[in-house]
């Protein structure tokens, strides 16, 4: 930071006589009056010229297979200028295992799966013309537990992950057998952490530019603009530096807008085919709905001490529901292992995790990322 605005915000020097100590004083934080008197302006203020707004349907099946997908009527309604669905655009998966693509043209796996996209000049245009899309199923088996998931011929959600397995996670140190056998007591129990959902009070959203010289503008909410960037630079087979995020004030983020969600690559297909911007945000229901949640754990854990309180083992095993598609939920338990194994003193220590594909909704970051699950 340059010019006088950064010694406002710079960590006070260490005290040494002569000046003022800044310890213990009311600092007031420097975005205050704006926010307090109304004068911020999040990303559902702003408004580029001649923009239009984007809406997604979103399926009403927990699994099934796409049949097809009727986009005529929503096309000739007046107003709506772009129509997309997964045919229209890259195949590119979203996520850690990038097993999420941005429009799902095969099947759907959640209820918050993306099905087609609509660009017109209103939101309520918009909204009317996914109305107007008619998609037929064939229904498939629901796994909505993660056991089940794992269960000898359960269903698969991607055909490529035998056992639903998402991802797996280990970690040892010391010799857990020994530990067990210097123990005079041993607790043995299983706890479960269930669902939570984000509900910032700025929701998700989006626009996007492509400008004259062919630059991709987005103004976005993300948390973590340069990881988007890049991420988006891989999408569009585009150089990085001819895209620009422009990060307003984000209304609370708490993990929530830390991954690249379909609904991104979505406004920016849209843009790229309606040649003019795109704003997409979430409606309140939506927030619910389409963010990422806490992910639930199930987990065992087995705790040996000596008679004097000394921990002597522990061993671990959390068996995480997934969801539908793999975000950075499944990351969190590199971070449980770090709150399990080293704490407390512990010489031996044995931690293992399973993330399992399930029909529910997709887990992402969410405040203390992990440390809520082995706390």
């Amino acid at each position: 930071m340059r010019g006088p605005e950064a010694e406002s915000v710079a960590s006070p020097a260490p005290h040494r006589g002569g000046g003022e100590s800044l310890i213990g004083k009311r600092i007031p934080k420097l975005d205050a009056p704006d926010k307090a008197t109304g004068r911020t302006r999040y990303i559902h203020d702003l408004n580029l010229p001649g923009q239009l707004h984007a809406k997604i349907l979103r399926s009403d099946r927990l699994h099934a297979r796409i049949v097809s997908i009727d986009t005529s009527r929503a096309a000739a309604l007046p107003g709506v200028h772009v129509v997309l669905t997964a045919r229209d655009i890259p195949r590119h998966g979203l996520g850690v295992n990038k097993d999420n693509p941005a429009l799902k043209g095969d099947k759907v796996r959640s209820l918050r799966d993306e099905i087609a996209a609509i660009a017109a000049e209103t939101p309520e245009i918009a909204a009317a013309a996914v109305r107007l899309i008619e998609v037929q199923y064939e229904d498939l088996p629901v796994i909505t537990d993660a056991t089940a998931a794992r269960a000898p011929g359960a269903p698969l959600l991607h055909e490529n992950k035998s056992g639903n397995l998402a991802l797996t996670f280990d970690y040892e140190h010391g010799d857990v057998a020994v530990g067990e056998k210097e123990s005079d007591f041993v607790v043995e129990d299983t706890f479960r952490l269930h669902y939570v959902t984000h509900c910032c009070m700025g929701v998700s959203g989006m626009i996007a530019e492509f400008q004259a010289n062919g630059r991709l503008l987005l103004y976005s909410n993300t948390q973590v603009p340069f990881l988007h960037k890049r991420e988006f630079a891989e999408i569009l087979e585009m150089d990085p530096g001819d895209i620009r995020i422009i990060q307003p004030p984000i209304g609370g983020g708490f993990g929530s807008k830390l991954d690249i969600y379909p609904f991104e690559p979505i406004c920016v297909f849209l843009a790229r085919a309606a040649k003019r911007p795109v704003k997409l945000i979430y409606t309140r229901e939506e927030e619910f709905i389409a963010s990422p949640t806490r992910q639930p754990v199930v987990l065992t854990l087995r705790s040996g001490c000596k008679q004097d309180g000394t921990l002597t083992f522990r061993t671990c095993t959390t068996l995480h529901d997934n969801g539908a598609y793999t975000s950075w939920g499944a990351t969190t338990p590199f971070v449980m292992m770090q709150t399990i194994s080293s704490l407390y003193r512990l010489p031996h220590c044995r931690y293992h995790t399973d993330a399992v594909y399930t029909n529910n909704p997709y887990a992402g970051s969410f405040r203390g990322y992990g440390n809520l699950q082995a706390r």
